[in-house]
C-alpha cells in the first residue's frame, strides 16, 4: 500500500542543504529537553516531535516533494511533482511536519490523510 506526504517548494527554499547543517549533538540538549518539558505539560509526548530542518537540493517553483510509502515492500522514498498532480490526484496534505519563524509556525511536511500505513517513528 502507498502513502504520500507533501513538501511544498516555497517552505523549503530557506532551509540549508544537509552537508550545511551541524548534526543534533549535545549543544542541543537543553533546547530539546524544554521542547520535552512543554510536550509533556500539554500531554503531547504521543503526538508531536521534532525534526532538524534540511534540504538536499532546490526545488522548482511549481514542485512539491511526495513523501511515498510502501508498507508491503517496506520502502520509501521522495521526490520532486509538479504542484499540479497534487490537484490531478486530489490530495490535501494534513500537516506532519510544522516549522517556526519569528511570525509563528508552519507547515513543513503533510500526508495525505486518505492512505493507511503511513507510521512515523
Amino acid at each position: 500500500m502507498n502513502q504520500q506526504l507533501v513538501v511544498n517548494s516555497v517552505q523549503w527554499s530557506t532551509l540549508n542543504h544537509i552537508a550545511d547543517v551541524r548534526p543534533v549533538d549535545e549543544e542541543d540538549a537543553a533546547c530539546l529537553e524544554e521542547i520535552r518539558q512543554v510536550l509533556q505539560k500539554h500531554n503531547c509526548l504521543e503526538r508531536f516531535g521534532v525534526s532538524l530542518l534540511h534540504c538536499h537540493f532546490d526545488l522548482e517553483d511549481d514542485e512539491v516533494l511526495l513523501e511515498t510509502t510502501d508498507v508491503e515492500k517496506r520502502e520509501h522514498w521522495v521526490r520532486p511533482v509538479k504542484q499540479s498532480f497534487l490537484k490531478d490526484n486530489d490530495i490535501t496534505a494534513q500537516t506532519t511536519v510544522i516549522g517556526f519563524n519569528e511570525k509563528g509556525y508552519h507547515q513543513n511536511c503533510g500526508c495525505n490523510p486518505r492512505s493507511t500505513g503511513h507510521h512515523h517513528l
